[in-house]
């Protein structure tokens, strides 16, 4: 039997910004690559008909420009959608391009979402979809749903602990995954709307991070953080193979379809290639965490890639046929970079260079493919993988810090016995924890949440984890980072060590670190079924911020001709230009949504003084850099006066006069009020007496028949307002305007299913705060129910059907 070619480097794509965690071919035919990353965006890739390399098809962010978990790809009347799960457990789709699309215009408007579906309590963080159009989505509330035409069917609650990944077997069977190391499989009935448990899957001893299934349609693969492999028929408990390689936690598998074998990347910085009985070929990459890989076809059918996603941002394709390979240089350089990689001791063991061979070690054949080799070579300590393809030793690196255990870490220039990665939250970079034994922990914690402005309520809880990842350590010492624990989320910082089978307990938190989520308070007593309350603020903050500068741009020009007096002075362009700045940095370099100050440079009442200094038919692309600056910026969401430039840049106050100038202004400033809500400094303004009387007096004045695309920020606005009554920032004496707005658009609205879902939502939420409960009138509240109930029935749509019912059970 011939033995197949390795894989070689084809290309790498540069599209994302921080860590791609998920990839997603939605077919093995056609060549089109979904991917989701940190950094809040997904991206379609296609080839380029331009060079060998894949161009960006589409490229869309998230609804709350959250990290985004998943992607996928559903049909719906005849029209394509890109599935996108974020960390706030919407699920939201897009209208799919054509596979052979140009790419967009560098200039091109992003698209808002065409659905935006909230069940999900926590990340949705896995998703799959049947031929036959359904969605199963999986989360860190330990809940998968299932979805028809974008329409919650039922859910299913058999897992204990965070789905972390979902898989359907025709219509009417699927798999799930989970961090409690569980794999189930359970019958579907759409129909009925239940779900039966028919079998469960033995074989992990550590949480389950992904499914695949077999070609042959007699079974699936499995990977899981105990570093195993796995492969598993149907009608059989445990694994008919468990394969081995991996040297830490695997977070992806994907099966060729050709029935050959399948591929997995895990936290070892390697993707490896598998039969059904062995380990194949190994790939290292140059870095640690590689999050997920695909199997893709080429555009012309003749060869293919498999593909991974990496915490360095990228994605590479690699190919065994050589038509499709990186030219010979590139693969060089390639190789280069995996030698020059820097492995810390946790990822290849503690060893002392007086125990290592030398470079004659590589003169002998390796045992198997990936087996590594440390040798000493003039000083330094080299690692090598065989590869059993070409037989030869690769270098995939030098280790560092391989020397013993009595070295103390440098942090900002001094030295300490221990500095900690903490990762305070999802979508921020980790914070640095430096501490030495000789000091008091409590001042240790105090010092850390003083320099990054966190809590005081998180004080015990970070001198619990001193203590606990410094446990018995003396003087000089240096941590065990195998059972290294974060106070955050509970789960170990990746530092690429072997996985234990004494690891953390896993919880339904962090389905990355697999530990439990960090709270400060008491665990919440059991929710009943239902998704009222609901506590996640929507937003509108897709821009092209491109085109917004080219467009603002122009318009000061042709103002400077006409009146020189309104255009921009060199200080006002000074602070657009921090502004530009600001607003093209990616997610996760953003300002803290929780912080009091972010640190901006610009001075937002520059621009709320431009927007009301500009003519009316040329102020909207001002507008719409105060509606993403509302998202995004606490500097902004503190300014006491932006509430009221955004009523007075569309005349919300006045009496609706129709003109294409003030229809584009009031829908970009309502958009702007409802993104205040995303910030803590905007809900602090937007919660103030004299606001909240200001805006919804405009909006109860608002002739609903003539709003259109408004209506949707104005319901947003009415559900954001609940939310802020129900964290008790919303002053009661102005319940019954809101009350009064949300049964104006319930009253009103007859086609709109979005518009009365949120609308409804926010009466719910109204209902469930004592304090506003009390002052409502029994006899509107009846009304306003009624209106729900009867638009459910008219729509048919389940979500409505249910929300409804919750509803009609809550108080008055």
């Amino acid at each position: 039997m011939t033995q197949s070619p390795p894989y070689q480097l084809a290309f790498s794509l540069h599209g994302h910004a921080s860590d791609v965690r998920n990839l997603c071919a939605p077919s093995p035919h056609i060549p089109l690559l979904l991917s989701a990353s940190r950094d809040g965006s997904a991206i379609v890739w296609g080839p380029s008909s331009k060079s060998r390399e894949w161009d960006v098809k589409l490229r869309v962010e998230g609804p709350e420009k959250r990290y985004v978990s998943c992607v996928g790809m559903a049909r719906w009347n005849g029209e394509a959608f890109l599935l996108v799960g974020s960390s706030s457990g919407i699920l939201a789709t897009y209208t799919l391009p054509s596979p052979t699309a140009p790419p967009p215009p560098p200039d091109g408007v992003l698209q808002e979402p065409f659905h935006t579906l909230i069940e999900h309590r926590q990340n949705l963080c896995c998703l799959d979809t049947s031929k036959g159009g359904l969605i199963a989505t999986g989360s860190w509330d330990k809940t998968v749903i299932i979805w028809k035409e974008f329409k919650k069917v039922f859910q299913i609650e058999g897992h204990e602990q965070a789905i972390w990944a979902v898989k359907f077997i025709g219509e009417d069977r699927l798999l799930t995954a989970s961090a409690d190391k569980k794999i189930i499989l359970h019958s579907l009935d759409v129909a009925s709307g239940r779900s039966t448990p028919m079998q469960e899957y033995t074989g992990h001893t550590e949480p389950v991070r992904g499914l695949s299934l077999r070609p042959d349609g007699k079974g699936f693969w499995s990977c899981a953080n105990d570093g195993l492999v796995n492969i598993y028929v149907f009608d059989k408990s445990a694994p008919i193979q468990s394969l081995s390689g991996h040297t830490s936690f695997v977070y992806s598998i994907a099966a060729l379809p050709d029935g050959s074998g399948a591929i997995s990347t895990g936290e070892d910085g390697t993707m490896r290639v598998w039969s059904d009985t062995e380990l194949v070929q190994t790939v290292p990459h140059t870095s640690n965490s590689l999050w997920s890989c695909a199997y893709v076809p080429s555009v012309d059918g003749s060869g293919s890639y498999i593909a991974s996603s990496s915490s360095d941002s990228t994605i590479r394709f690699f190919t065994r046929s050589e038509s499709l390979m990186a030219p010979i240089s590139e693969r060089e350089d390639w190789d280069k970079e995996v030698s020059g990689r820097q492995l810390d001791k946790s990822q290849v063991g503690d060893v002392k260079q007086s125990d290592l061979p030398g470079i004659e070690a590589l003169g002998r054949e390796g045992k198997k493919d990936g087996q590594v080799l440390m040798i000493k070579n003039n000083g330094v300590v080299e690692a090598y993988q065989w590869s059993q393809p070409t037989s030869t030793w690769q270098q995939i690196g030098q280790v560092v810090d391989a020397i013993g255990s009595g070295r103390k870490q440098l942090y900002e220039g001094q030295e300490y016995d221990f500095v900690f990665d903490v990762d305070v939250s999802e979508g921020m970079p980790p914070l640095k924890l430096p501490y030495n034994v000789a000091e008091n922990p409590w001042i240790a914690a105090q010092r850390f949440l003083n320099k990054h402005e966190l809590p005081q309520t998180y004080c015990e809880q970070v001198v619990e984890f001193i203590q606990k990842n410094s446990g018995g350590a003396q003087l000089g010492t240096r941590p065990d980072t195998s059972t290294y624990v974060d106070p955050y989320t509970g789960g170990s910082r990746y530092t690429g060590a072997s996985s234990s089978n004494s690891g953390p307990t896993y919880g339904g938190g962090d389905p990355f670190t697999g530990g439990s989520a960090y709270s400060s308070t008491p665990a919440p007593k059991p929710k009943p079924k239902g998704v009222l309350p609901v506590k996640t603020y929507l937003s509108f903050k897709q821009i092209n911020i491109t085109a917004a500068k080219v467009k603002i741009s122009q318009l000061n020009e042709e103002i400077k001709s006409a009146s020189p007096d309104l255009a921009f002075t060199t200080e006002e362009e000074k602070n657009m230009m921090e502004i530009y700045g600001l607003l093209s940095l990616p997610a996760v370099a953003q300002p803290s949504a929780d912080a009091q100050d972010g640190k901006e440079k610009f001075d937002p009442k520059v621009l709320l003084g431009l927007i009301t200094r500009w003519p009316e038919d040329k102020r909207f692309p001002l507008i719409d850099l105060a509606r993403c600056l509302a998202a995004i910026s606490p500097r902004f969401g503190s300014t006491s006066s932006a509430p009221g430039a955004l009523v007075e840049s569309c005349s919300l106050d006045q009496p609706w006069q129709s003109s294409k100038p003030r229809e584009t202004n009031t829908l970009l400033a309502l958009r702007g009020l409802a993104n205040l809500f995303v910030t803590a400094t905007g809900r602090g303004t937007m919660g103030g007496e004299d606001v909240v009387e200001s805006i919804l007096g405009a909006l109860n004045g608002l002739e609903w028949a003539a709003m259109g695309a408004r209506k949707i920020v104005v319901a947003t606005i009415s559900l954001n307002y609940s939310i802020l009554a129900i964290q008790e920032g919303f002053p009661v004496s102005q319940s019954s305007k809101l009350s009064g707005l949300i049964l104006h658009i319930v009253d009103n609205e007859k086609e709109d299913a979005e518009v009365i879902y949120r609308s409804a939502v926010a009466l719910g939420n109204l209902l469930l705060v004592s304090s506003i409960a009390g002052t409502l009138q029994v006899g509107e509240i009846a009304r306003g129910k009624r209106s729900i109930s009867e638009f459910a029935k008219k729509k048919s749509e389940k979500r409505l059907l249910d929300l409804a019912e919750e509803i009609e059970g809550l108080g008055l």
